[in-house]
């Protein structure tokens, strides 16, 4: 899986932006490439970028090999900087506007990507967007995957692979990596889960969780699970179409564990993809979108 900050999706997705609707400042110094990261229009999550974090992700995304520096000549000193993804990827037209605005603005719906990405590529329609998008995330390496639908939503938006991100109203966003693991229970309707999170900035452990996914009569699913924060959330879901639904009926805690009243996961498997949303009711706040992530099978 792509694995890429939150800061790097920001970078790239604007130097991506800017080359095309202002060409005549592309590359971009590095005031330039500030400006359109911590830019309030066109951004979600608005976000307050310094230079080191951008310098940063900068290096992140010149490891791998998608974005480039460029020195000016006639002596000149100031360094501007490239993106080189849309090579890298076989990106162009369509193709390129669907992941500007992925990594721009988030999940997006292809309504959504139809109206916000006009600067970049005219569609004649939203079959055409979602033509790109199914297109996309059937590449043996896939660039974007269809989310679950969220409460009250009647469309399915899509989002960028750009690993998992969370966020909260406590606390300020962040990206992630994660592996889980699903092992059948020999002789026992269930399986054992596990699951593991990393920081993409640095690689640190930042959230662990164990239990048992169990199927019970009716068709109906179960799920228990301990977390390491000190938390122990047992739910009941269904199978609704494509995607499983886990409601919680109760979340209880050690003493040093922060209150967290209630969840909700989604989880939808496409082949070799599974695409999961969670939502949580803590500290004094109502059930809000939590995590997102989208995982491939290993």
């Amino acid at each position: 899986m792509l694995e890429l900050s939150t800061g790097a999706c920001r970078v790239l997705g604007s130097l991506l932006e800017k080359e095309l609707t202002v060409p005549a400042t592309y590359p971009l110094t590095m005031n330039g490439l500030l400006t359109a990261c911590n830019q309030t229009t066109s951004r979600d999550p608005v976000m307050s970028l310094t230079e080191p974090e951008v310098t940063t992700a900068l290096a992140e995304l010149r490891e791998l090999g998608l974005t480039r520096l460029v020195h000016a000549s006639h002596g000149a000193r100031t360094v501007k900087y490239r993106q080189v993804a849309d090579e890298v990827w076989g990106l162009d037209g369509g193709a390129r506007a669907v992941v500007t605005v992925l990594l721009l603005r988030g999940p997006q719906t292809p309504g959504e990507l139809r109206s916000r990405g006009e600067r970049l590529h005219p569609f004649g329609s939203v079959d055409e967007v979602l033509e790109e998008l199914e297109q996309l995330a059937a590449r043996p390496e896939p660039l974007v995957a269809r989310r679950p639908r969220g409460p009250g939503q009647k469309e399915h938006t899509w989002m960028h692979l750009g690993g998992g991100d969370g966020s909260y109203p406590t606390i300020s966003p962040f990206s992630y990596t994660e592996e889980i693991e699903l092992r059948p229970v020999p002789g026992k309707p269930m399986l054992a889960y596990r699951s593991s999170t990393r920081a993409t900035t640095d690689g640190r452990a930042l959230h662990g969780e164990s239990g048992f996914v169990r199927l019970v009569d009716g068709g109906g699913v179960e799920l228990v699970v301990a977390q390491g924060s000190g938390l122990v959330e047992v739910a009941d879901g269904v199978l609704d179409g494509d995607e499983l639904v886990l409601v919680s009926t109760g979340v209880t805690g050690t003493t040093t564990a922060k209150r967290v009243d209630a969840t909700e996961r989604r989880y939808r498997v496409d082949g070799a993809t599974l695409t999961y949303d969670v939502a949580m009711a803590a500290v004094g706040q109502p059930l809000l979108p939590h995590l997102q992530a989208t995982l491939h099978r290993a």
